[in-house]
């Protein structure tokens, strides 16, 4: 018996575009084709959803943390290797970098913190990366989260990422962009909540005036 799958295809392709597109390419703006991937896969979400009655969007999380370490594979020296959902002891990090076979850097990645607020209001990520620390003997300078989004706290929060007024949270937590590279809630707010499809031109506009932490930066606190 021969059986075809279209759909389990599509998603094998999607996934080997990650494994197999390796070519250091850190000259370019690793930030806005991140910010560009995100837009185009929530793009067809909201697509999507449209054409199947679904309500809710299901979450990329797990798609942004492999984004992320896609892309730090694609920066990084050779001598650099990146895990996934590495586990010892009883902790499980994001983003586990080793440096010729020892551990050497963390990320934990987030695209929301949901009701967690507790996370940045109480210093519980501070709690957390001096467990990894712990646990990984990594200098806790070289552990560190990425959040997607600053405003995805609250407007309080993503005021202490502009100027040069930043405060300890700044040296730890590095949003990329001060919005989600979210369409369907972009055009809300524009008041259109029809689809449409966004030209490249108008998605990097979008990029420029919502970028907060270069790509470069987080290769550079790795190293």
């Amino acid at each position: 018996m021969k059986c075809h799958s279209p759909i389990s295809d599509a998603f094998e392709k999607f996934l080997l575009s990650m494994e197999k597109s390796k070519k250091n390419t850190c000259n370019s703006d690793i930030g806005f084709q991140l910010y560009y991937d995100l837009f185009r896969i929530r793009e067809a979400q909201w697509k999507y959803k449209l054409e199947i009655n679904r309500s809710v969007d299901y979450s990329l999380s797990d798609i942004f943390q492999d984004l992320v370490a896609h892309y730090l594979r694609m920066c990084l020296p050779k001598k650099y290797e990146v895990f996934l959902e590495f586990k010892q002891g009883k902790l499980r990090p994001d983003i586990l970098i080793k440096k010729n076979g020892k551990f050497w850097s963390i990320i934990e990645i987030k695209t929301t913190i949901g009701w967690n607020r507790g996370l940045v209001r109480s210093d519980e990520y501070l709690v957390r990366l001096k467990e990894l620390s712990e646990e990984f003997k990594i200098p806790i300078k070289r552990i560190f989260y990425i959040f997607e989004s600053s405003r995805n706290v609250d407007k309080n929060f993503a005021s202490l990422f502009q100027g040069k007024n930043r405060n300890k949270i700044t040296k730890f937590i590095l949003p990329l962009f001060v919005q989600s590279a979210a369409p369907y809630y972009i055009a809300k707010k524009e008041k259109k909540r029809e689809y449409r499809k966004y030209s490249d031109q108008e998605i990097y506009t979008l990029y420029e005036s919502n970028k907060i932490t270069d790509f470069k930066q987080i290769i550079k606190k790795v190293l």
